[in-house]
């Protein structure tokens, strides 16, 4: 919905010469995609280092030159490796792909107000419990990125905004008590002042940054909706910073705590916003090395989930905000539906196979997602779709659906079913702006569990900057299991009528 590191890590020298994921020696990599960008008379400036000192470890006539190499360092790789002041050095994990935290992972829902599920559904923890205990389990650092704030709302008009104005409180007593708190939002427009954190920053331990996509792309927006706490407490999902995706709008998360690994990739993402939030920012045509990752869906982080082993790595979008290593968000849901072998069931709230907002060249089809669903089914999996339906949802919408369910009458063994899912409303209910929708994002199979942040609508994955989790059913049924039955609780429930032809 549009609306909706201070001390080098002691590893690190020892990184420096290990080969990484790209199977070049982690120097090489400095040398060609570091020194050639920051400082183009290095090669040189080593070359004659090597000549005078060669069969020397120091001469005299050397110390110049280890003095300029280390202004150099001091220069160069030290504030690439420390940019943010959050340790983004190669950490254990990251070499060796397996994350020894403890993590423990919860889902979060938002259920509307006077919307009920069939006795014995499934029940999670709200979204506005989950985001109270991180605010107040925080003790040093908050870092929020955000799409647009709408948390402090007139309680005699709209009595169930009280919710919203509670998390503004616990936001603004971290700041009294000296919490570092960064907030990476869209810039502001008239439609979305952001009022909000604007409030906010008048504490000094405050600080925010707004990222302009028209400048810094042409179109877009920062649609990401995640918080990394103290480094190690992580929600992501479908709720913004507004009241009413706490009991208005119907939403998806996921609460993730004590997983310092994941909390620590997440962070190179922020960063990145984090940088381009900057007064007349680029985008550069190189990410530092320091925001690379590891991880993606080859070679997804091995961790362990509520005591059972799993699998996990975080996609971004667009491509021009993936540092080397991350992988598009579209692509990952390409890998998801490749992967599945019996079935998938999608939650968005819009699915469309083109883009919306491209303002110069004009929209165009884009189907990469929509061609991977017909071929899933082709293959034999059974594909179940659960698409939002509200007064703000796209008349042509159905229209694609509708082309998927005619592959059914070709005859191969795969089936896909389509149901709308609409929150029914009273009177002052539906007067609400922008309010109750099922404004899920994710994705499960017989193999993964997918929680993102963007809609299956081309910008989305081409302009719009976005998240997602990704979670692995190696060994462990954790959070698979759960949004699968979410799934089937909303699938069968009063609210989804199945589309017909």
């Amino acid at each position: 919905m549009m609306l909706h590191l201070l001390k080098p890590d002691p590893m690190a020298s020892e990184a420096l010469i290990k080969s990484t994921v790209d199977g070049r020696p982690d120097m090489t990599n400095f040398e060609l995609d570091l020194f050639d960008t920051r400082m183009n008379t290095y090669h040189t400036d080593k070359q004659e280092a090597k000549e005078c000192c060669k069969n020397s470890f120091v001469k005299p006539s050397c110390f110049p030159i280890t003095i300029v190499f280390l202004f150099i360092f001091l220069v160069t790789i030290y504030p690439i490796i420390n940019d943010d002041g959050i340790d983004t050095s190669v950490r254990s994990y990251e070499r060796s792909g397996h994350c020894t935290d403890q993590c423990l992972w919860k889902l979060l829902e938002s259920i509307p107000t006077n919307m009920t599920f069939a006795e014995g559904s499934p029940q999670h923890m709200t979204t506005f419990d989950g985001w109270t205990h991180l605010l107040g389990k925080a003790t040093k650092s908050i870092d929020l990125a955000v799409l647009y704030w709408n948390l402090q709302e007139n309680t005699t008009l709209y009595p169930t905004s009280i919710q919203g104005q509670q998390i503004y409180n616990l936001l603004d007593s971290a700041a009294k008590k000296g919490l570092k708190i960064r907030i990476a939002q869209n810039a502001p427009s008239p439609f979305f002042p952001q009022s909000d954190s604007a409030t906010l920053a008048a504490h000094s331990t405050v600080e925010v940054r707004s990222l302009n996509f028209s400048n810094l792309i042409g179109s877009g927006v920062l649609h990401t909706k995640f918080w990394i706490v103290d480094q190690k407490d992580v929600y992501i999902g479908s709720a913004n910073m507004d009241w009413k995706s706490l009991s208005e709008v119907k939403e998806l998360g996921l609460l993730l705590q004590d997983c310092h690994c994941l909390a620590h990739d997440l962070q190179k993402v922020f960063s990145v916003y984090w940088t381009l939030g900057q007064p007349h920012s680029k985008i550069p045509p190189k990410w530092p090395l320091s925001l690379r990752t590891a991880f993606n869906f080859e070679h997804p982080l091995k961790l362990t989930i509520n005591n059972q082993t799993s699998t996990a790595f975080i996609a971004s979008s667009p491509d021009k905000l993936s540092p080397l290593g991350r992988q598009n968000d579209s692509d990952a849901i390409l890998e998801v539906l490749e992967n599945a072998s019996s079935y998938v069931k999608i939650a968005v709230m819009d699915y469309l196979p083109t883009t919306l907002y491209m303002p110069h060249e004009g929209n165009f089809f884009w189907g990469d997602i929509d061609y991977k669903i017909r071929e899933t089914a082709y293959r034999g999996v059974n594909i179940q779709m659960l698409i939002s339906e509200w007064a703000h949802s796209k008349k042509e919408a159905p229209a694609y659906l509708k082309s998927l369910l005619e592959l059914n009458k070709a005859g191969f063994d795969g089936k896909i079913e389509v149901k709308i899912f609409r929150v029914n409303s009273t009177k002052e209910q539906s007067e609400i702006p922008f309010a109750r929708v099922n404004h899920n994002k994710y994705m499960v199979t017989d193999r993964h569990a997918y929680i993102g942040t963007s809609n299956w609508v081309g910008d989305y994955f081409l302009t719009t900057a976005g998240v997602s989790l990704i979670v692995g059913k190696d060994g462990s049924d954790v959070i698979v299991d759960d949004l699968d039955k979410v799934f089937d609780r909303d699938w069968n429930s009063a609210y989804a009528t199945s589309l017909q032809l």
